[in-house]
């Protein structure tokens, strides 16, 4: 099976509130669409059209870079514009009396193609259409959330919730990652052997243009490993910190599925963050517990009960008490809020051939559907295509096993990182007067690559829909694909942090 083989196999139809494009107003609204660009590129063509700067443009959401995606955005007094290119279209549509923002947006419109399936997993993907409708599947978050296990880099937010700041650092900076381009594993060595000696480091950053204010810092202040995590945009680190509070939301709700479905009515399917379970069946409660929370700093959010439970055998499985779950850097603070608990595909539909083609060849079938805010396409997706398998139950119970495996990829001899969370023990045990799990001061992480973004390594969207975003506005926890948030940024303001 291969998904988004081509630009045009994956389509986004943004849907907006039919209320808000009026004949007359202020702002006046454009539909764009768009080919392999972000949003934000996207947008600095559209202001360049207009005459604006680019924080001028204010948009409901961030949409993929793969794929053809369509949707609205606005600006105060701009100018009629059309721009007809391959990769880039705008028309005027109307005019609203407010900027656009994330509550003018319903959701999104999905055409997907689906290719090379046999016979049999053409039958399988029809005969799924009317239980998804039906049931409905979990909200979970998809692996553009996680690209910080992709890139080897582990659950940094968790090192620094632990106190161990040093290696969070250098598993930002030095992770070792199979998509690196040349210049970025290049910069990753160069870090990773001058680890330690400040100055060389800062001349490496300096070189490669990326990070040169944090080993500034650390060559001031040789220990300050978690005030060094105030000069990463904090763009990167709410991406380290979504991701690890999305991933404990995973587990904990492919846990509270499979303990309302009978037996034979779920299934489990390979996540990038671990198992996923999914009903075909009737799931009890799930007509009353429609939201699963999403945790906040020490579970404060979430009351007594089987969420609570649940969320706190997840992190006992990854070493942790829930008063540990919690950061005090500015900007990178937890926040507990409800998430939709079930994705509820609208409109689904299902064109494929009847059968595959004779002799080996292979079929293609196109998806369409909708979905409301906050939800990922792809996991839609899974849930149709997926080989049902039964649910090893030891399986949903097990740590966190892709945490152990990222830990060797940061770059630096095995002895040299025992020696470092040595070190990192010892202080932490000096700092709390031996009590573990002592709340630590800290900062989140990096985006994939050397820096993600900076001009050390290659940007790579679409790891996460925030990895798009810049100064005010970031993604609200709970957002999924192509969903809303204002990027709007504020005059100016500007970001911390290297570029």
């Amino acid at each position: 099976m291969k998904l988004k083989h081509s630009p045009g196999d994956f389509r986004v139809r943004e849907l907006l509130d039919p209320e808000f494009v009026r004949r007359t107003g202020r702002h006046r609204v454009y539909l764009v669409t768009k080919r392999k660009l972000t949003t934000l590129e996207a947008a600095s063509l559209l202001a360049d059209a207009c005459g604006i700067e680019a924080r001028a443009v204010s948009v409901a959401g961030l949409k993929d870079r793969q794929g053809v995606t369509s949707q609205h955005m606005s600006v105060q007094g701009g100018r009629s514009v059309r721009i007809d290119r391959p990769e880039f279209s705008v028309r005027s549509v109307g005019f609203a009396s407010e900027p656009l923002a994330a509550r003018h947006s319903l959701g999104n419109g999905f055409r997907i193609r689906v290719r090379d399936l046999g016979h049999a997993e053409v039958d399988h993907l029809k005969a799924q259409v009317p239980a998804v409708t039906r049931v409905g599947l979990p909200n979970y978050f998809d692996e553009q959330r996680f690209g910080n296990l992709r890139h080897g880099q582990g659950w940094i937010a968790k090192d620094l919730m632990l106190g161990r700041n040093e290696r969070a650092l250098r598993s930002l900076l030095a992770a070792r990652s199979p998509r690196d381009d040349r210049r970025t594993a290049a910069f990753k060595h160069a870090l990773d052997e001058g680890w330690g000696d400040w100055s060389a480091c800062r001349d490496v950053a300096g070189k490669f243009g990326a990070h040169h204010s944090l080993f500034a810092h650390l060559k001031r202040h040789p220990e300050d490993f978690a005030g060094a995590f105030r000069h990463v945009s904090t763009r990167v680190r709410l991406i380290h910190l979504y991701a690890f509070q999305s991933a404990l939301w995973n587990r904990a709700v492919a846990r509270w599925v499979f303990e309302r479905c009978a037996a034979g009515d779920a299934f489990v399917a390979d996540g990038i963050d671990g198992p996923l379970v999914f009903p075909t069946g009737a799931v009890a409660d799930a007509t009353t517990e429609e939201t699963f929370p999403l945790p906040g700093p020490g579970l404060e959010n979430v009351p007594a009960g089987p969420a609570r439970a649940l969320l706190e055998d997840v992190l006992a499985g990854e070493g942790m008490v829930a008063d540990q779950l919690r950061l005090d850097l500015p900007g990178m603070r937890l926040k507990g809020e409800p998430r939709a608990l079930w994705l509820r595909p609208r409109h689904l539909r299902v064109r494929a051939p009847e059968r595959a083609v004779d002799r080996g060849r292979k079929a293609s079938a196109l998806l369409e559907f909708e979905l409301g805010r906050g939800s990922y396409a792809t996991m839609a997706v899974r849930r149709l295509t997926a080989p049902h398998r039964r649910v090893d139950p030891r399986a949903l119970a097990r740590p966190h096993l892709l945490d152990r495996c990222a830990r060797g990829t940061g770059g630096g001899s095995d002895a040299r990182r025992r020696g470092q969370d040595d070190r990192e023990s010892r202080g932490q045990r000096r700092e709390s007067g031996g009590r573990r799990g002592r709340r630590h001061p800290g900062g989140g992480g990096g985006g994939p690559g050397a820096g993600d973004g900076r001009r050390g390594g290659r940007r790579r969207d679409g790891d996460d829909r925030r990895s798009q975003g810049g100064g005010g506005g970031h993604r609200r926890p709970g957002g999924g694909e192509g969903t809303g948030a204002m990027i709007r940024r504020g005059p100016g303001r500007k970001r911390r942090g290297d570029r």
